[in-house]
């Protein structure tokens, strides 16, 4: 429901050393994420994986679930080339029992690899903390050295992989505030970059950073306050960036997710699939604009 997986998979340098084995989206693929019922809910594989030539990439594309375009058009240079994204039910809607929802982006950038991969370029995009407010996210980034400290945890940085604990609030459409602090780790390749995240149940109750949602209530003067807080505990998730070996200068972004809604969220109606389309068509066309102008700028400066 937003880009924090995909910016957590963008914030570091370039590695030319073949990617480290990413714990995070082994469980998220092989064991899944468990809802409240007990239903066990695995994440799909990758799109594209690592290793294939032009054709290969290009068929993997092809055979993609819920594709609606074609690969020529998803491909397409313009600021306005379609992202594909599904956004469908898990578990059935019954009574007033929560619903396991799945969100599947992917679309294609074109621009400098290096620079795609690089802090500062993706710092600029997606800027986190006190800087990445909105209406939509209310905050968000990265705990540090010291906030782990004082919960006796520990993120472990090696050669190309990167453990993070990353919270987020973000504000849906009004009517519910959601706080969710992730357990990510990120894995990076010649060929592509992963990050993949799980909600970290040691964040249940945490005092700064807890994993929970609220409803937000009109006062009597019609302002908006979050209500009474309730547990936020399945949900998870990965972003892989893979170096398209055609078009030129090109990479596919992908994003799959996996949550738990509450009734009390929405009564049970998908807000998520009527108003996050739009919302994410949106923050591709910047993301593109922004990557095409610093690639410009870039090749510009080496003339």
């Amino acid at each position: 429901m937003n880009f924090t997986l995909i910016g957590v998979a963008l914030l570091a340098l370039a590695v030319e050393k073949p990617a480290a084995e990413n714990p995070v989206f082994r469980e998220l693929l092989d064991r899944g994420i468990t809802a409240s019922d007990g239903t066990v809910l695995r994440l799909p594989k990758p799109i594209v994986a690592d290793g294939l030539d032009a054709a290969g990439q290009r068929a993997a594309m092809e055979k993609a679930p819920n594709r609606r375009r074609s690969v020529v058009e998803l491909t397409g240079k313009s600021y306005y080339t379609p992202v594909e994204i599904s956004i469908r039910n898990l578990t059935p809607a019954k009574d007033e029992r929560p619903i396991v929802r799945a969100v599947d982006i992917w679309f294609v950038v074109h621009g400098d690899w290096d620079l795609l991969n690089s802090k500062g370029f993706i710092e600029s995009v997606m800027k986190t903390g006190e800087n990445a407010k909105s209406h939509v996210v209310l905050k968000s980034g990265f705990l540090t050295e010291k906030e782990l400290a004082s919960r006796k945890l520990t993120a472990t940085v090696k050669q190309n992989s990167e453990e993070r604990f990353v919270y987020s609030t973000i504000d849906l459409f009004d009517l519910v505030q959601v706080s969710a602090t992730r357990f990510t780790v990120l894995t990076k390749g010649n060929e592509s970059i992963v990050a993949a995240g799980r909600l970290d149940p040691r964040f249940a109750t945490d005092p700064e950073y807890p994993n929970q949602w609220r409803p937000l209530v009109r006062d009597a003067q019609a302002n908006i306050r979050p209500g009474k807080p309730h547990p936020f505990a399945h949900a998870g998730g990965y972003a892989k960036i893979t170096r398209l070996k055609s078009p030129a200068n090109a990479a596919l972004i992908e994003c799959h997710m996996v949550y738990e809604e509450d009734y009390g969220w929405f009564e049970g109606v998908n807000l998520v699939k009527q108003k996050v389309p739009a919302m994410v068509q949106e923050k591709v066309r910047v993301f593109r604009r922004k990557l095409t102008v610093a690639t410009a700028e870039k090749a510009g400066k080496k003339e």
